[in-house]
């Protein structure tokens, strides 16, 4: 069993042998190796989650009605144009909230509001994305079962998402050493979430798979990583769906075969990555026994899903050599 640390360290050794080409077909299998090695516990222990904070709520209702009143150009009652960086951490910190109410309609609307609205400066911005990708935020409770702390992983991914957009497509605001950690922090955490809940009952959605998938996407969008990077990173994000055992059925397989086909079609070298994988998926299901456990069971269905998934992508959107296969495999897996 590796230590939460020795398992960063070695995943950062992988991804270095991958940018010096010495990694290719076996990636799958050692980051497999990697993430089921991790310290999994079988008992959770108590989240500590941000008290409901009226006075977080007020102030992003403030913000949100001035925003709107701009837009709409209509009277608007006046705030401070210049957020406060203690009231950004107010709201950063309702993301962790179980309640949709301070989470969804609050913390993120209004994160993403000033985000895309430009309403934060640089340094903000920056900072913001150091606070989402800390342990703090993104591994916090990952190794014990279902528990409240998925909010606070998944909605960080999800808000560093929108952070990471804007700096490709509108303004440059991470420095390199920053987007390093943040590849890092990123594939650390696609290989660790075992949290595959979508709608959870009055909480509302935890859905970290579909949020994974979002900021995948935005990585493998940016010039400034190298093919090796996004490579190493749609490897972690199909090496968390492969370690999975529990059901994906809320729209998280449909999202990551959109990444992977959306890569596939770039270049063949990811193409060939995913043929390859799911070659893989085939030849553990030969070797398996018949599963007597319910968790066993899911994996296989996850990965039919994930055959019908890029069926219903569609022919013409999906590399050949990908359809051919998928078309001779598929009816072997359920």
């Amino acid at each position: 069993m590796l230590s939460f640390e020795q398992g960063r360290t070695n995943l950062s050794h992988l991804r270095q042998k991958v940018k010096n080409g010495q990694l290719y077909q076996s990636l799958g299998s050692q980051l497999l190796a990697l993430a089921e090695n991790m310290p999994y516990v079988q008992q959770a222990s108590v989240v500590d989650t941000p008290p409901l904070s009226t006075e977080a709520e007020k102030f992003m209702q403030e913000y949100q009605k001035y925003w709107h009143a701009l837009e709409k150009e209509t009277h608007a009652e006046y705030v401070d144009s210049e957020i406060s960086d203690e009231n950004l951490l107010l709201v950063l910190q309702q993301l962790a909230h179980q309640s949709p109410r301070y989470r969804d309609d609050g913390a993120f609307t209004f994160l993403s509001n000033a985000i895309q609205g430009e309403w934060l400066t640089q340094r903000q911005l920056s900072w913001m994305a150091e606070f989402l990708i800390s342990d703090h935020q993104l591994f916090a409770h990952i190794f014990e079962p279902h528990n409240d702390a998925v909010y606070r992983r998944s909605f960080s991914i999800l808000v560093l998402s929108l952070l990471l957009h804007y700096h490709w497509t509108k303004q440059k605001f991470l420095t390199i050493e920053q987007l390093d950690m943040v590849v890092d922090q990123v594939a650390l955490y696609a290989i660790l979430e075992r949290d595959g809940r979508g709608f959870i009952k009055d909480n509302g959605w935890a859905h970290a798979f579909n949020h994974m998938s979002s900021i995948i996407t935005e990585l493998s969008a940016m010039p400034e990583l190298v093919r090796a990077d996004k490579l190493f990173l749609l490897a972690t994000l199909l090496t968390g769906y492969r370690a999975l055992m529990e059901p994906l059925v809320m729209g998280e397989t449909q999202r990551i075969i959109d990444v992977a086909m959306r890569l596939a079609n770039q270049s063949d070298v990811y193409a060939e990555y995913i043929l390859l994988n799911l070659k893989f998926w085939r030849r553990d299901l030969v070797s398996l026994q018949p599963p007597r456990e319910e968790k066993m069971w899911h994996t296989i269905y996850n990965r039919a899903r994930f055959f019908d998934s890029i069926v219903l992508y569609g022919e013409d959107n999906v590399p050949q050599k990908i359809w051919d296969y998928v078309l001779s495999s598929r009816d072997f897996l359920v």
